[in-house]
């Protein structure tokens, strides 16, 4: 009987986990691989630093992920499905205010809740334009992240354009880039720039871009410099 045991233990795959752990194991190196990845950057992220992290053997780490790319995209895939749910939560209101304070709302929560994943967020636009030196790593992934956030603001703005809420003459899709890339540079400043930000800095942020919409910067012609 012991000499049958050994041999369906050799046989058992090597590095894989039993069944009721598996998903929890993997779960737990995703988050081992995020933090790390936050911390050190993609490229100075080692396989080894993963497991350790994770409290795992590389085997183990190799049973679930075959690579560090594969890993890496795994992470990306991730936060896309996280920043959709945020962006269809916001979408849910009824005005382009609403639905603007609600997105910086939701991704506030998420950013709160977990820093890191903030940063990977941050990072795929980084990868979206290929600053990872000289590779397509986790491009495909990266791209899905940026369409994600793009999409919510194209489609938002464009609805509120139909219901009448910008004024004529407006180009909708212009709106919609300039909101993306406060989004962005909102992020970037956050949460690669600025460690001391705390909890409320963004959301601060967040209130006085409403504010700024709200006095009609939108709406507002453009004035030559006071000395051109």
């Amino acid at each position: 009987m012991e000499n049958e045991t050994l041999s369906v233990s050799a046989g058992r795959k090597r590095g894989r986990p039993v069944a009721a752990d598996s998903e929890q194991t993997r779960r737990t190196v995703l988050a081992a691989a995020r933090d790390i990845i936050a911390e050190r950057g993609y490229q100075a992220t080692t396989f080894q630093q993963i497991a350790q992290r994770a409290g795992v053997s590389r085997p183990t780490l190799h049973y679930y992920f075959a690579t560090r790319e594969d890993l890496y995209d795994a992470l990306l895939a991730d936060v896309c499905e996280r920043l959709g749910r945020c962006a269809a939560a916001a979408a849910g209101q009824d005005s382009l205010r609403g639905q603007l304070a609600a997105f910086m709302a939701e991704m506030n929560r998420l950013a709160v809740a977990e820093p890191a994943m903030m940063k990977l967020v941050v990072t795929a636009r980084i990868d979206h334009h290929g600053a990872r030196i000289g590779t397509g790593e986790g491009r495909g992934a990266a791209t899905d992240i940026v369409s994600t956030v793009h999409d919510f603001y194209d489609a938002v703005v464009l609805a509120a354009a139909a219901r009448g809420e910008l004024p004529a003459g407006h180009d909708p899709h212009a709106v919609a880039d300039m909101l993306a890339a406060v989004f962005w540079g909102l992020g970037f400043h956050a949460r690669m720039l600025t460690a001391d930000i705390g909890v409320d800095g963004v959301p601060e942020v967040a209130r006085q871009l409403l504010s700024v919409l709200d006095s009609g910067l939108l709406d507002g012609a453009l004035r030559a410099p006071a000395d051109a």
